[in-house]
């Protein structure tokens, strides 16, 4: 089988969400399918293409298709434009998309579904996300695709409830996570990759792209109020790439009483995250919506107890390893914190959250997600 893979996502400098589980599924469905062979593709300028990561397995061939990404994306947003397994130097027999990026081929195509939250949360994005997903015509995509790959249940109900996509085309394939990487050890270079970040102390962690479906204003504001309660002066610590709409963001900080004990790292290289979560007391991530959840799972996956949402996909991914809350009552967050943190038996509860994570993380792993695609693909080969 011949699987070419669009890898779009991988020509960012900074890699998160999309391009993880891009990077993860290549290199995992190229171990487990040594006879196969698959395609990267990928567009952008010189420097661009310069971020792609080096791919080792020798079933696998880079066909980079050196052009700035407007201008790509303008040839298939044409409606006459050229296929793009016309820019291949072999014929694929399918394509597999991580994301619903604009596209446009003639063979038969998996394309993964991350999460309706354009629709499910319409407030938390810009009116240039909007029009981009129309432009893109995700309907479309997802609806003549021969198989839909949702990252959770609730992303698989989702897919039919917001996208009318036929339910017998759609595949629920959790994600996975590193095991090599995310383990709830101290590694060597732990304390050095914190060190870098001044957080050889113990902390709060909140770990997320800063945008308002993140909810971290709420994050800073139950802390304030945690404070104000008597609780304990635990730095906290906002990590993530800056996003969009920062405004809430921004004024909880210029507003916080606490101002000096809260601490920003902007974005977080991988290699840095686990370091990152294996120092922190809690991680909070009350996010308004998700597909998934990455962050949860490699939490879990590091032992950190976690603070998440009683929404989306959170408390199947979760289960009984978290504390769950309302991310719209900051209160919710605040008795949280208080619990793990304050109340007598807080290290109890954090010790027993810790055990209950490492055990569910084992559950998922990027083979497990690999296999499920590569047995979708061979199905919608044979078809």
């Amino acid at each position: 089988m011949r699987i070419a893979i669009d890898i779009r996502p991988l020509v960012s400098p900074h890699k998160t969400g999309v391009g993880i589980v891009t990077e993860c599924l290549v290199r995992h469905m190229a171990r487990l399918a040594p006879e196969d062979e698959f395609i990267l593709f990928a567009t952008g300028s010189e420097d661009a293409l310069m971020n792609l990561p080096t791919f080792k397995e020798p079933n696998i061939r880079l066909e980079p298709l050196r052009l700035p990404n407007k201008l790509a994306s303008l040839l298939w947003f044409l409606p006459f434009g050229p296929t793009m397994e016309r820019f291949l130097s072999i014929k694929p027999d399918a394509w597999l998309f991580p994301h619903a990026h604009l596209l446009r081929t003639k063979l038969p195509y998996l394309v993964f579904f991350h999460d309706a939250a354009l629709r499910a949360v319409p407030e938390c994005f810009t009116w240039k996300d909007h029009a981009r997903a129309k432009a893109a015509d995700e309907d479309r995509i997802f609806q003549k695709a021969q198989r839909v790959i949702a990252v959770s249940k609730h992303s698989a109900h989702d897919a039919t409830a917001f996208y009318d996509v036929p339910v017998q085309n759609v595949v629920t394939a959790p994600l996975g996570v590193d095991h090599d990487l995310y383990i709830p050890r101290e590694q060597p270079n732990d304390r050095s990759f914190r060190a870098a970040y001044d957080l050889n102390l113990p902390y709060i962690l909140c770990l997320a792209t800063r945008e308002p479906r993140k909810n971290i204003d709420s994050v800073i504001r139950a802390y304030d109020a945690y404070r104000n309660q008597g609780g304990a002066p635990i730095p906290l610590v906002i990590a993530g790439a800056k996003g969009w709409s920062m405004k809430n963001i921004d004024d909880a900080l210029a507003t916080s009483p606490y101002r000096a004990d809260i601490r920003e790292v902007f974005y977080v290289p991988e290699k840095h995250k686990p370091a990152l979560y294996r120092g922190a007391l809690v991680v909070a991530f009350p996010s308004f919506y998700e597909g998934f959840g990455l962050p949860v799972l490699e939490a879990m996956a590091c032992g950190t107890p976690i603070i998440t949402s009683i929404s989306s996909s959170l408390p199947d991914l979760a289960g009984d390893a978290a504390l769950l809350v309302d991310p719209h009552n900051v209160s919710d967050i605040v008795s949280a914190l208080q619990a793990l943190l304050t109340e007598p038996d807080g290290s109890k509860l954090r010790a027993t959250l810790r055990n209950r994570g490492i055990e569910r993380a084992k559950q998922y792993s990027w083979s497990k997600t690999a296999g499920i695609v590569l047995d979708q693909l061979k199905s919608i080969v044979k078809t």
